[in-house]
């Protein structure tokens, strides 16, 4: 029994060892319109960014290697709003934190494991 226990540990260990962050995406066109969609990062993009102009109401999603949180103020873009975050689809349209997966079943498969 022990043997699958640990077998199942080391299981679980290396499939989630390739882990790829995974953003919300999405550039607006011309008229404002931006179609969301799921991405996931190429190597190196490590945190998901949301930016928010106020001149046109224009919001951006994507995946970026460096992101500096905060605001700017832009000539002709007005106010600039800029959010990052690091967690899998966590720049989502309704601003709910969406932790990992794997951070809420952890304890729970080790809890089964190890009772």
């Amino acid at each position: 029994m022990m043997d699958l226990r640990v077998s199942v540990v080391l299981l679980f260990i290396f499939l989630t060892g390739g882990y790829s962050l995974k953003c919300y995406t999405c550039v607006p066109d011309s008229w404002g319109y931006c179609e969301t969609t799921v991405e996931t990062c190429p190597d190196g993009h490590t945190t998901c960014a949301t930016v928010k102009q106020s001149v046109g109401f224009t919001i951006t999603k994507m995946c970026t290697f460096v992101c500096l949180p905060g605001y700017q103020h832009q000539p002709n873009k007005g106010t600039v709003s800029i959010q990052c975050c690091d967690t899998d689809l966590c720049n989502a349209a309704d601003g709910v934190f969406k932790g990992s997966f794997l951070l809420l079943f952890s304890p729970l498969l080790f809890y089964f494991l190890f009772q």
